[in-house]
């Protein structure tokens, strides 16, 4: 099956497509002469440089066809193809090739696991390592390689708990022969959970292949605590409650919501006076995430949620609740939900406030409450909650709130 990238002149275009897939990247020149060529992009520390692509020899995979306006077309795509792409006539990057250029991002299907609110029991979503361009059809669920159903959600329809070999892969329609690796939930407690992975980015950074199965237990819950050090320093701990998961978990730091790409203990340590909010999480897993926290509460915006995962019944109520801090002599100016849905299609909408079955709700110590009535599957989503400053700018959490309806 081709997965085919409509090019948009003057503009850098990015696109995802599945590990083992194909793709066409068209060519947006305005004028199609025989002398285009195309060429992959890399910045070699001081400017851009040019590398052409041969369309019939090095490379079986690459071809450009005349007839199809001098379309690339690129089978069975591995992770050494995530590149920058462009055509022009000539080897100039601050020619043509600058407004033409594409960023292909090559992704993998991969069964998250993901602690739910009820019980000792776990979610499971068919997730892919960036939002697939092509809109995914349908997902395919997989159980000990029988096939299950498909639905149009990215989410296994059912919670799961702790099963022995019992194993679960997923497959969007159309790339059925791409399933994820399988995963089996080996067990589950008020505080962890254990899953083996037969393959794939979700084993540890010291797995020495992707290829190698491994096995990895999660904390259920990820705090951060805040605590006095000597010489005008806070020290900040990111806490799990699981022992075990803390000798073998890779954690990540998030400064302003950015990540700090050199912090990686349990531990950091940052000055008092600092005004930054701060959060930790597992490595590769954005739903193990701590809550915001800053240095010093008056001072500085951040919002958290009260439960960042929500599994509710079809046609059932639910609050969706947020808690929010602003600097003393500042307030906000408004406030707002974004709707984005898990699977990457679309954009994120607002929730329309429609009365008896949408409200936005105000109440006492910074909360703000998202009700939803009568559930629908459709609202299955991630809710994330922000406000409008007076200067015109904004803040909210990108990390928001996932709903499950079923």
């Amino acid at each position: 099956m081709l997965f085919s990238v409509k090019g948009v002149q003057g503009q850098a275009n990015s696109i995802c497509a599945l590990k083992g897939s194909s793709v066409d990247l068209p060519c947006s020149a305005q004028h199609h002469t025989s002398s285009l060529k195309w060429f992959t992009v890399h910045w070699d520390g001081s400017k851009n440089v040019l590398n052409e692509l041969s369309a019939d020899g090095n490379h079986l995979k690459y071809k450009m066809s005349e007839k199809c306006n001098y379309t690339l077309t690129i089978k069975d795509l591995t992770e050494n193809d995530t590149k920058v792409y462009c055509c022009s006539e000539i080897a100039n990057y601050t020619g043509y090739c600058y407004t033409s250029e594409v960023l292909l991002h090559v992704a993998d299907l991969q069964v998250k696991v993901i602690p739910a609110t009820e019980g000792q029991t776990v979610s499971l979503i068919c997730s892919s390592s960036c939002p697939l361009t092509e809109n995914p059809a349908a997902y395919i669920w997989y159980k000990n390689r029988e096939f299950l159903y498909q639905d149009w959600s990215p989410w296994y329809q059912q919670l799961v708990s702790s099963e022995e070999a019992v194993r679960y892969s997923c497959a969007v329609k159309g790339y059925e022969h791409l399933r994820a690796p399988e995963v089996s939930v080996d067990s589950v407690t008020s505080t962890c959970f254990t899953v083996t992975y037969a393959k794939g980015r979700m084993c540890s950074e010291k797995q020495t292949s992707v290829d190698e199965s491994c096995s990895i237990t999660y904390p259920r819950e990820v705090g951060l605590q805040r605590t006095p050090a000597e010489k005008d320093h806070v020290t900040l701990t990111c806490t799990t409650g699981c022992p075990l998961a803390d000798k073998q978990t890779a954690y990540r730091w998030y400064k302003k919501r950015n990540l700090m790409k050199d912090e990686k203990k349990q531990q950091l340590s940052v000055p008092s006076s600092s005004l930054d909010i701060f959060s930790c999480a597992v490595k590769d897993h954005k739903d193990l995430h701590s809550a915001e926290v800053c240095t010093d509460d008056k001072s500085c915006w951040s919002v958290n949620y009260i439960r960042r995962r929500i599994c509710a019944l079809e046609g059932s109520s639910v609050d969706i609740s947020s808690q929010y801090l602003y600097p003393d002599n500042k307030k906000p100016r408004s406030k707002f939900w974004y709707k984005i849905k898990r699977s990457g299609e679309g954009e994120a909408v607002k929730p329309t406030e429609d009365t008896g079955r949408v409200q936005h709700v105000d109440i006492m110590n910074n909360q703000h409450i998202l009700r939803i009535n009568n559930l629908k599957k459709n609202d299955s989503a991630e809710y994330t909650f922000g406000f409008q400053k007076d200067d015109g700018g904004s803040n909210s959490n990108p990390l928001g709130v996932t709903l499950i309806v079923s």
